[in-house]
Formats: structure tokens, sequence, C-alpha cells
């Protein structure tokens, strides 16, 4: 998977970096509905405080289903999140709204 892009010209979480490579490890509950993807980066990376190399990612818009792209928000993890819905399960620390993940 690529992960880029966010909601400002020069998202905080890609720290000047262009995208983030990772691979996908698994499916947990989203949200909503629609299950969160969960990837692990190729290496770790630290935002605001947290550094880890796996991400959470949530469908952004109401509605969407996971495609070859998708709009995104970004929840860093320092664990593997368990099989649980966000409000059941340790959280994260979400860095991002408006990210771009496609699958390579």
């Amino acid at each position: 998977m690529r992960m880029s892009g966010g909601y400002d010209m020069e998202p905080r979480w890609l720290q000047e970096q262009t995208h983030y490579l990772g691979r996908v490890s698994g499916f947990i509950p989203g949200q909503n509905d629609t299950p969160a993807l969960v990837v692990e980066l190729d290496s770790p990376i630290s935002v605001e405080g947290m550094t880890g190399r796996i991400l959470v990612l949530e469908l952004r818009y109401v509605g969407a289903q996971w495609g070859a792209t998708n709009i995104v928000h970004v929840e860093l993890c320092d664990f593997q999140p368990e099989l649980k819905a966000w409000k059941y399960r340790k959280q994260g620390k979400w860095v991002e709204s408006h990210a771009t993940c496609v699958r390579l």
C-alpha cells in the first residue's frame, strides 16, 4: 500500500515525505459498518510524540467501500490493535483525516 496526502498542502504526518509504503496485515472492525484496514509500514514513523509502524485506516466517507484508491483517516499505533472496534480497544493517535491510500 502507498499512503500519501492529507488535508493540508504539506501534511504534518508525512514529515516532508511524499508517501509511506506498507503491507496489509488485515482488517479489524471499523467505527461504522465497513472494516478498518491495518497496514504495517516498511519503517517506523514519529508523529506528534508517537512512534510506530502500524496504521489503522478508516474509510473517510459514509457508504464508501474499499477499492484500489481510497480516502482515509489515519491512526498511528505503537502496538498491534486488537480485533475490536475503535471505541472498544486501545487507541492510537489520529494523525490525518484525508490521506490517500492506494493498493499497489
